[in-house]
């Protein structure tokens, strides 16, 4: 069977994928998975129920009519299928087992694969199996394509239309985008390399954005002075229709946006630098509990408020920070993120950590009205805090940059996974002080934030106010004081 050695006649035991879009049946991929059986006994077949960066059961399983089995002579292996995700049969080992599937690609999202006349765009986490107990080992995936087009990924290819990862997580942590009129732009910064690639109209993908973009990866290159990858790639589909999304990778993002005419500047720069800085803040530093990932059940973290909260509120700030933003433009979407918690989940009974926990349950859309609070826009509250509170103390000698650094040292690096308990202690040292007051009115409760907020804003001469248009952030005086200056410049 193809796929179990390599041209020089050598066994190799890697996993080996072939993706190809079926030419009888429209959006649908025809997905073949060849394998060695690693020990006699019941092998189980799984595919991910959730993929990292959107913390809810999607069961992708849906997408498949059938799963097939055949040894290499071509007998069909029978398969008994155990759960929604996941198929087990009996193998003898080192026995080579070739699994045909077909995969139903029309989840035209970010998050998604979908595959049509003008492009094909794949996430392996929705679509391919793997072995349970086998997320380590190497894999290869074969995918086919018009001869003309052009391929954006992550992935290494070891020879014309072979790829390669070094483990199953590694491959499904990549993106594949493949289209005739893909456009490619890149540059070098520091050691890293990076890429601007997408589909759309060229006029998008152009100085002023170009430039932004290197603004933004070069000031959280050098704030947190150790970048994870070698190469990093900013991803783009530009559809006709009103969309957005984006989903992190630890060395892409995917960014889906339109429609192409009207301006996508300010969404396309927000959202780079949101998914930019989680290649630090979840892709690096990450929850205990998500490390490695469990691909086949839920798995709830209360401090999924660190992850999206912090990266909300930094990827905002970084836009200011870098230069990119004028100070009014910065304070505006301040504003606009501020109005999204207080008139929206102000009054909201659960705290960060409960509403952290139910993101499998309600998250991502609507939920019972007065029950949860955004992790993205609360938690973005929650880092704003932490940063002003460490900037008054320090008067800017230090700010949350010390924890974010610290917290990569000693977690991220080390790929050791942090606990709710380790957030707040690598806070407390930062600050040179304990601060249970904080974490019980800003983290674990419930209680309005609008004054503790304002007696951080009057630090920097800013404060939040309701008037008929509903809340502005006024400023105290013409101009902005000293301090909140310097916050919003380093």
């Amino acid at each position: 069977m193809a796929g179990f050695t390599r041209s020089d006649g050598i066994m190799k035991h890697v996993s080996f994928y072939h993706v190809s879009p079926s030419e009888t049946e429209e959006y649908f991929l025809n997905i073949v998975f060849r394998f060695q059986v690693s020990r006699t006994g019941m092998t189980s077949l799984q595919l991910p129920i959730w993929r990292p960066g959107r913390y809810q059961a999607q069961h992708f399983s849906k997408n498949i009519p059938q799963v097939r089995a055949f040894d290499p002579s071509g007998e069909e292996i029978t398969l008994n299928k155990k759960g929604t995700s996941a198929w087990e049969f009996h193998g003898e080992k080192n026995q080579s087992v070739e699994v045909r599937y077909t995969y139903y690609a029309q989840q035209a999202d970010a998050g998604g694969s979908v595959s049509n006349q003008e492009m094909l765009y794949v996430n392996f986490i929705t679509c391919l199996l793997f072995i349970q107990g086998q997320e380590e080992c190497a894999c290869e995936v074969k995918v086919d394509i018009p001869e003309a087009w052009k391929v954006a990924t992550s992935l290494k290819e070891s020879k014309k239309g072979l790829w390669a990862a070094a483990s199953y997580r590694d491959l499904v942590d990549s993106t594949f985008l493949a289209s005739r009129e893909l456009i490619q732009h890149h540059w070098k910064q520091g050691n890293c390399h990076f890429w601007v690639e997408g589909i759309g109209p060229a006029s998008i993908f152009q100085g002023k954005l170009l430039e932004s973009y290197r603004q933004i990866a070069a000031y959280q290159l050098e704030w947190m002075g150790h970048f994870p990858v070698k190469e990093y790639r900013f991803l783009h589909w530009i559809k006709e229709e009103a969309f957005y999304h984006g989903v992190e990778h630890r060395s892409s993002t995917m960014m889906v946006l339109g429609p192409p005419d009207r301006d996508l500047y300010d969404d396309l720069i927000g959202l780079a630098s949101h998914e930019l800085f989680h290649v630090w803040n979840i892709a690096t530093i990450r929850p205990k509990e998500l490390w490695p990932y469990n691909y086949v059940e839920e798995v709830y973290f209360p401090t999924a408020w660190f992850v999206e909260g912090v990266t909300t509120y930094l990827g905002d700030w970084f836009l200011v920070a870098s230069g990119v933003y004028q100070t009014e433009e910065y304070l505006a979407s301040l504003l606009g993120n501020l109005k999204l918690h207080f008139e929206r989940d102000g009054a909201s009974k659960q705290s960060l950590i409960e509403s952290s926990i139910d993101l499998w349950l309600d998250g991502y859309g609507k939920a019972t009205p007065g029950k949860r609070v955004s992790i993205y826009y609360k938690g973005a509250i929650v880092a704003l805090a932490l940063d002003l509170l460490i900037r008054k103390k320090f008067v800017h000698r230090k700010s949350i940059r010390d924890v974010m650094v610290l917290m990569n040292e000693r977690y991220g690096m080390k790929q050791q996974g942090y606990e709710l308990a380790d957030v707040y202690r690598v806070v407390e040292e930062v600050y040179e002080e304990i601060l249970p007051d904080f974490w019980k009115v800003w983290v674990e409760g419930n209680e309005p934030l609008e004054g503790p907020l304002n007696e951080l804003f009057d630090f920097v001469g800013l404060k939040l106010e309701s008037s008929d248009r509903g809340l502005l952030l006024n400023q105290f005086g013409e101009e902005l004081n000293t301090d909140c200056q310097q916050w919003l410049i380093k």
